[in-house]
């Protein structure tokens, strides 16, 4: 068959939108959530009888429901910067820590093999600019040799403010053709800067846009008081709950390094117990927003999901 030749398929809905006939279309989209019980503990029994799923108010059949073994891509981006470097290396007796270095320690050993064993992770940096570290990849020696392999970047010039937005759209431009069911971006990074939060609302549009969740580990003060507060660190909490909160992903702010075991705790424990559900989508025309309202049949239950679906 010619490739420039239009298929009888293209031809029949051309001639269908001529005439004025409505042209449905239907896919599976599916949902990603975590349900955290009255304990505060992540829920790990739940079956798909105990979920109800509304789209608009109305609701909908469960086509496909999913926990461990659905098979996942992610991709995991560094800030690598002077905000994050700030010392050529590490000199804890001296009071030089690099937040990088602490993140890295965090990571090795038990952090990639919990994901590859869902799916291919792909390890990135951002400051200067944006590289892979390690494209995607099942095996976690190599990604953490790509971890112990990264240099601190402290010493360039001009970089003390990396523009956060299009290091997320990146990620994200990574993940959008995956195939996987579940796709996770999770960004380590110091605060929001200017130029992202004059375009956020542009970063939630697209988040909404893509099943991608995304999740943020922010190096500041989560509630910064007192004078002489830079804009970006008042603004920081609130840029990344918008963007956060148009996912199903998670937030975590810390200021003290001391609490770092403890978030690498609950940010594992809501990363890998994950629910997934698909729903047959249908669409008439132009993509609009939907909105998602899904409901776990216990009692004092949190479900964290997205509240909004384009398509």
């Amino acid at each position: 068959m010619s490739l420039n030749r239009p298929s009888i398929f293209t031809v029949l809905a051309v001639a269908l939108l001529a005439a004025g006939v409505n042209c449905w279309s239907k896919d599976i989209r599916y949902l990603n959530f975590c349900i955290k019980n009255r304990d505060d503990i992540y829920l790990r029994d739940l079956k798909m009888e105990e979920l109800v799923l509304r789209v608009d108010q109305k609701p909908v059949t469960i086509r496909f429901f999913g926990y461990k073994e659905v098979e996942t891509a992610f991709v995991v981006l560094l800030e690598n910067s002077p905000r994050t470097a700030p010392y050529s290396i590490s000199m804890p007796q001296w009071g030089q820590v690099n937040p990088i270095d602490l993140i890295r320690y965090q990571m090795y050993d038990d952090f990639f093999p919990q994901m590859t064993d869902r799916g291919p992770v792909l390890l990135g940096e951002f400051g200067q600019e944006i590289r892979v570290l390690q494209d995607f990849t099942p095996y976690p020696d190599l990604l953490n040799k790509a971890l112990y392999d990264l240099e601190p970047d402290y010493a360039k010039i001009g970089i003390n403010d990396p523009e956060i937005g299009r290091a997320i759209g990146r990620g994200v431009d990574w993940l959008i053709n995956r195939r996987e069911k579940r796709k996770f971006l999770i960004f380590f990074t110091a605060t929001v800067d200017r130029e992202s939060y004059g375009n956020m609302q542009e970063y939630q549009d697209m988040l909404r846009e893509f099943d991608i969740e995304l999740y943020i580990i922010s190096f500041a003060a989560a509630r910064p008081s007192g004078m002489g507060i830079p804009f970006e660190k008042k603004m920081n909490r609130y840029f990344f709950k918008k963007l956060v909160g148009e996912t199903a992903g998670w937030l975590y702010i810390v200021g003290a390094y001391k609490f770092l075991d403890e978030l690498f705790t609950d940010f594992k424990g809501r990363l890998h117990n994950n629910y997934t559900v698909g729903f047959l989508a249908e669409s008439e025309g132009e993509s609009r927003e939907h909105e998602i309202q899904l409901e776990v049949l216990r009692e004092k239950c949190e479900i964290t999901h997205r509240k909004i679906l384009i398509y």
